[in-house]
């Protein structure tokens, strides 16, 4: 197997896992290990290592998705109240989270350096994002953990909540948050559209 087969292998292992536990076959200091593995080498435009992470476990993931919930189902009733606190209870019972953030003073700051890319900065630090967030993902699961991807700090009660909470500063703003754990249940069947479809070649 060659070395691009081996990581496209490791791609194609990572899974969606929405049933976790609080349990985790990993060690902590081996998930703190390869977060900033992470965090340290993927790529940012012109190297303005805008990335941000946090990391919760035990008691702390604990208290991060009770104040998501209690955020996020505030006003609700009934069977819609029922049903948004079932599915994050899911993402409560796992062992971690991994909350993703870009820093926008650092955004900021190169924008004012180099103002011609005013309007490509933002999405140059979304792709930033989400590089970061498949390098850990898949790099969970080849550790064995089960993990998904949720985006419940994009809502600006919650973002504020878990500043608050954690005491982060004011500029990280929000991209992902993903819970993990050991997996409870194997993922469901996922479905692909012909790549022919997705992918034109054009050579001479």
């Amino acid at each position: 197997m060659s070395a691009s087969d081996a990581y496209l292998k490791a791609v194609a292992t990572r899974r969606t896992h929405y049933a976790i536990t609080n349990k985790s076959s990993v060690p902590d200091a081996k998930i703190e290990a390869i977060i900033k593995e992470a965090v340290k080498h993927s790529p940012t435009s012109f190297n303005i290592q805008s990335s941000r992470v946090v990391l919760v476990i035990g008691a702390e993931n604990t208290k991060l998705w009770k104040l998501i919930t209690e955020t996020v189902t505030k006003g609700l009733e009934g069977d819609h109240k029922t049903h948004v606190e079932g599915r994050l209870a899911g993402f409560s019972a796992g062992y971690g989270s991994v909350l993703f953030f870009e820093d926008q003073k650092v955004i900021d700051d190169i924008t004012v350096k180099f103002p011609v890319y005013t309007n490509e900065f933002p999405v140059w630090s979304t792709n930033a994002a989400g590089i970061l967030q498949h390098v850990v993902w898949t790099s969970l699961t080849l550790e064995g953990l089960g993990a998904s991807l949720q985006h419940y700090g994009a809502k600006p009660e919650v973002a504020a909540a878990i500043h608050q909470a954690f005491d982060l500063p004011t500029t990280w703003t929000s991209t992902a948050i993903m819970p993990f754990g050991d997996p409870a249940s194997p993922p469901g069947e996922k479905t692909f559209t012909p790549v022919e479809d997705r992918v034109k070649v054009f050579k001479a």
